[in-house]
């Protein structure tokens, strides 16, 4: 079913996900385009920007510069909370890394909002979470963010659908960047080497700052927003996490970072050949245990054979256990990356067009009375 008009769609961030869901969705007129934002500002156009004028964003952006470069050409604004003052859209879709959990908010008296960016729903105490949900429902606005975890997977679904009442335990590899340097590690590559295959092209699957992701805290965002959905209380530091990052290089800039990372080969080779000598891989995994409220992530040795194993590339991996149940439901696919996520955020877009379509009977209705 499609909206009975275009969705006017409000994009917070024109990085690497929020190009690649503009070119996918240029060639559909149910969707369209009013407000583009970037670290610089927001660009509004409350007609919708053409093709041509997305077109010109979209190289802009991927040639460096700052969308305050088009500000004398489109309406503009110097923050992103002015979208929200003076813009009018049907539908928010945040893929920052920006902690924007206020302009989410606000945003839900007017709109509902796609989010792929884990921040505002991760990094905010339990009751600023359930207070986002909850005005969400009470305004009947549809707050889609399956993406967070999982990316095109949208492995947040899964456990909705399954219901979190009825779940003893979540475990899984809900990291494409760390299960792609687990695959490496096992067969005997330096973790610099595997890192450095996993940032470059083809595969983009790091953080710019990839010890984002080797600090598990990324990672444990995840498992966050899954205790959460399953109605747990439970903060970030309430998760127990490894991080790979020895002290010493936890600071300074990521080119000197990349550069003394090769430190670290020699300790991770003997971990995953002490592994092998049991029979095992080691494997880079979350687990929340929803009965005694325990979570953890890290590396754990796995055995021969097990799912994790088996996966490939940036596969995310996802055992869910249900109450009483003899044995887990298990997902496995393509979970990181740009073309899986920005598909994730457009079925959330879907999402929307049953609740548009409403308004829009309603309207008429009211208008023939």
């Amino acid at each position: 079913m499609f909206p009975t008009r275009p969705l006017r769609i409000a994009l917070l961030g024109i990085g690497k996900i929020g190009r690649e869901l503009v070119r996918r969705t240029l060639p559909y007129p149910h969707f369209t385009y009013v407000s583009i934002s970037d670290t610089s500002g927001a660009l509004l156009d409350q007609k919708g920007f053409s093709e041509r004028d997305l077109e010109e964003i979209i190289t802009l952006k991927e040639d460096g510069g700052k969308l305050v470069k088009m500000e004398e050409r489109h309406n503009y604004s110097e923050s992103l909370e002015g979208v929200t003052d003076i813009c009018d859209y049907d539908v928010l879709v945040d893929v920052t890394d920006a902690q924007t959990y206020p302009l989410l908010f606000k945003s839900l008296e007017m709109s509902h909002v796609v989010v792929s960016n884990k921040k505002p729903m991760a990094d905010v105490p339990f009751s600023a979470f359930k207070e986002l949900i909850s005005k969400s429902e009470r305004l009947g606005r549809v707050l889609d963010f399956g993406v967070t975890v999982g990316g095109g997977m949208r492995a947040l679904d899964l456990i909705g659908q399954l219901g979190a009442e009825g779940l003893e335990r979540v475990e899984g590899c809900l990291s494409g960047t760390m299960n792609y340097l687990s695959q490496r590690i096992n067969e005997g590559t330096p973790l610099s080497q595997s890192l450095n295959e996993a940032m470059g092209p083809p595969r983009y699957y790091t953080e710019p700052d990839p010890r984002v992701d080797l600090s598990g805290m990324d990672f444990a965002r995840k498992l966050t927003i899954i205790a959460r959905l399953c109605g747990r209380s439970v903060e970030p530091n309430d998760i127990s996490v490894e991080n790979v990052v020895s002290t010493e290089l936890r600071h300074g800039s990521v080119k000197s970072f990349l550069e003394k990372l090769p430190s670290l080969d020699k300790e991770f080779a003997n971990k995953a050949e002490k592994a092998r000598e049991r029979n095992r891989m080691l494997w880079y995994i979350g687990s929340a245990d929803l009965r005694r409220d325990e979570y953890q992530v890290g590396f754990r040795e796995v055995p021969f054979g097990d799912v994790f194993t088996g996966s490939r590339e940036s596969d995310n991996v996802l055992k869910v256990y249900p109450r009483s149940w003899s044995r887990p439901v298990t997902v496995i696919g393509p979970g990181a990356g740009v073309p899986e996520t920005v598909t994730g955020i457009i079925a959330g877009l879907r999402k929307t067009y049953r609740p548009l379509s409403r308004a829009a009977e309603c309207a008429r209705a009211h208008y023939k009375r």
